[in-house]
């Protein structure tokens, strides 16, 4: 009792920030792993890895951002503005992007403090809820998962805002109060950009009221008439996304009974949670199967949340704070009832806990002061209690290090979810892993034979040992299950053409063109069998209009140049490998084709600098070396000329064209018994080679 009387002294309190200090201190080293982590296959791939629009930090970029309706069906453009800070900062370091989430989690708590300091007049009842707010494991996910920072953000705003219109409402202000509305306001706008969740603000704003006992009048309702037309406005908008995203169809409830009855689970489950942290996961799926009646508990779960609903009602004039703290609660959870293929979700409870933990640190501040015996239980209790969230937290986080650790955690309390082992085999697939991710995807088609991308996804891991047939004929299981699936009609083409089964390969590049019009790799992929089958005209139409969908596209350009190449079409050829260089500098085989060109033209000068840009970008460029040692030989720089010959020969000895050009560089230096053997060579080779077999004839 001596320590926390200590804690509680004057002097300590005299330290004006002494508390917050030591909440954000104890926060930081909770969740300090969350730096060490990586990027997630699971929205960190849309959201960041491969999402163009935070690419792009300029003025156009960031206009794109927020005239762009969606990414992964939520409008949430300072969301992505944060995050294209953080890749203009390190490019594509997920540990600034992680810190980036760590340093907003800290200012929420100090918020969070700020806040509850400001209505409990309490500096140990903000210490204790911010603590709480900072290191509860519910909390791990929304740190320690890159595209949860729209929750981070959203919260931050949301809180803003609710502390100014605490000033504007208290009846002493400093400022003028339109100040502190107009700044609630802004606050809300800047919420609302962050996350759609936001649109509760204006009932939160009424429980604010409440518990500030306002007088309820028309002045009270007029006031919060620009945050319900926003409320309305940004509802309206996220249906609309989460509609087209296809959120609200991954789970279709059989009644509406049903329907409310997960919505009961998941608040009753939220509620002993935020208590008792336990089955902690990123993914909590529903435990049946679609269309399938929900368990039991899940009705039975409406009782304590009917009970806990009758115990607010009754307390509505006798304990304000009490209705605040559970209002709070429900009221922010409204936004996030379950849909999609999650019954419940850890960072969900990111704002909604503030109620909750308001109200347990008054709790645990009351019972500190109530008698001696809850004291003692206080002073040992709760260290006990805070110690074990932390260390919860500190080891939850290190589950989220990559794609692996995140899902082998799910599958951990969840063996029976087909999904879980999806995501883990596609994170091992984009690790080569290919065998253990055939295994997961093994384990998840017994599971759920029904679910179409768990073989499109094995497609991938057989196709990565070089088990081609076998990927066809996931492929075409897929195709079987949904005759609409573009994608996998794409793959099984590309892997069609692989085979050399051309022809089978354009039906399916034909089916995707007939599904997506727009499809630019449906195009471009039958133009590479349209010149495997020398149907040069039909590719260079479907080049084209590749090129036509996808302008800045450097294959494109390549595979047309190649195209007009084999219609002796020269000049447009040069257009297209000219095109190709200004769109992608870096590809060495377009230097080479160019460099014909400008050889063909007698150009050597040309030819010599795209030559040499190859054979500098990619030292495989065996025909970039060849042609090199022409050029030299017809400059009659003999020695340069041999070199590049050497160098050809290093990489592929079995080129006769190297031991032909070598038979004429020793002729020129009259040594006609070597290049006899090197003409010799050629032919083993090569025995039709007409100007080696020529050499012979006249020798």
């Amino acid at each position: 009792m001596k320590l926390l009387d200590f804690l509680n002294s004057n002097k300590l309190h005299k330290k004006k920030h002494f508390w917050l200090v030591v909440c954000v201190l104890i926060t930081v080293i909770v969740l300090s792993p969350n730096l060490y982590n990586n990027f997630l296959n699971w929205d960190d791939t849309a959201y960041v890895i491969n999402n163009d629009l935070i690419k792009n930090f300029s003025f156009n970029g960031i206009k794109n951002i927020f005239i762009t309706p969606e990414v992964v069906s939520t409008y949430a453009p300072l969301t992505l503005l944060s995050l294209a800070i953080d890749y203009a900062i390190a490019g594509l370091n997920p540990t600034v992007f992680h810190l980036f989430n760590l340093l907003l989690h800290i200012v929420v708590v100090v918020l969070v403090f700020y806040l509850i300091q400001l209505l409990s007049k309490n500096k140990m009842i903000a210490f204790v809820a911010a603590l709480l707010f900072g290191i509860h494991p519910m909390h791990v996910e929304v740190v320690g998962w890159i595209s949860a920072r729209k929750d981070l953000l959203y919260t931050l705003f949301f809180l803003g805002s609710l502390i100014a219109y605490y000033f504007y409402s208290d009846k002493e202000s400093k400022y003028p109060k339109y100040y502190y509305y107009i700044a609630c306001l802004l606050f809300y706008v800047l919420s609302l950009l962050s996350k759609g969740a936001a649109v509760i603000l204006p009932l939160v704003l009424f429980l604010f009221d409440y518990l500030k006992a306002r007088k309820f009048n028309a002045k009270l309702i007029l006031e919060k008439v620009p945050f319900l037309l926003l409320s309305i406005f940004f509802v309206t908008l996220a249906i609309q996304m989460l509609a087209k995203g296809g959120a609200m169809e991954d789970r279709q409830f059989t009644t509406l009974v049903d329907s409310l009855s997960a919505g009961f689970y998941g608040f009753v489950t939220y509620l002993i949670k935020a208590v008792f942290p336990f089955n902690l996961s990123a993914y909590h799926p529903y435990p049946n199967q679609l269309g399938e009646y929900n368990p039991w508990y899940y009705y039975a779960a409406a009782i304590p949340v009917l009970v806990l609903f009758f115990l607010v009602l009754i307390k509505f004039n006798k304990n304000r704070t009490l209705v605040f703290g559970f209002g709070f609660f429900i009221v922010s959870l409204i936004p996030v009832l379950p849909f999609g293929t999650a019954v419940t979700a850890d960072r969900h409870t990111y704002l909604p806990y503030f109620g909750l933990f308001y109200l347990i640190s008054l709790g645990a501040v009351w019972m500190y002061k109530f008698s001696s015996t809850t004291k003692k239980g206080i002073v040992i209790g709760l260290p006990i209690y805070l110690v074990v969230l932390g260390v919860l937290s500190f080891q939850y986080s290190k589950t989220f290090k990559n794609g692996e650790t995140l899902w082998s955690n799910v599958i951990a309390q969840y063996p029976d979810d087909f999904l879980a082992y999806m995501n883990r085999a596609d994170y091992r697939i984009s690790k080569k892993k290919f065998k253990q991710a055939i295994n997961d995807s093994d384990i998840a088609i017994k599971i759920n034979p029904r679910y179409h991308s768990l073989y499109y996804n094995r497609s991938f891991a057989y196709n990565g040992i070089g088990e081609k047939s076998l990927a066809i004929a996931d492929l075409t299981q897929v195709i079987k299950m949904k005759t609409n699936f573009t994608s996998a009609y794409l793959n099984r083409g590309i892997l069609y053409g692989e085979h050399r089964k051309a022809n089978l390969a354009i039906v399916d590049f034909t089916k995707v063109i007939q599904l997506d019009s727009n499809n630019h790799l449906g195009y471009y992929n039958r133009a590479l069998c349209y010149k495997k089958t020398k149907q040069y005209e039909n590719g260079l139409a479907d080049a084209s209009k590749s090129i036509a969908l996808m302008e800045l596209l450097a294959p494109s350009y390549y595979l047309r140049g190649e195209l007009h190449l084999l219609e002796n079409d020269v000049n447009n050829a040069f257009k297209d490998f000219t095109k190709v260089l200004a769109l992608d500098p870096s590809m060495a085989s377009a230097h080479t084709q160019r460099g014909n060109l400008w050889l063909d033209k007698r150009n050597f000068t040309e030819a010599l600098k795209d030559f040499n840009k190859a054979v500098l970008l990619d030292k495989t460029q065996v025909d970039a070396y060849i042609n090199l040692g022409i050029i030299y030989m017809n400059l009659k720089e003999y020695h340069k000329a041999g070199l590049n010959f050497e160098l050809a020969k290093k990489r592929t000895p079995n080129n006769y064209l190297i031991y032909y050009n070598k038979g004429l560089l020793l002729q020129l230096s009259n040594k006609q018994e070597l290049a006899l053997k090197q003409f010799e060579l050629c032919l083993k080779l090569n025995p039709n080679f007409k100007p080696a077999q020529k050499v012979f004839l006249n020798k």
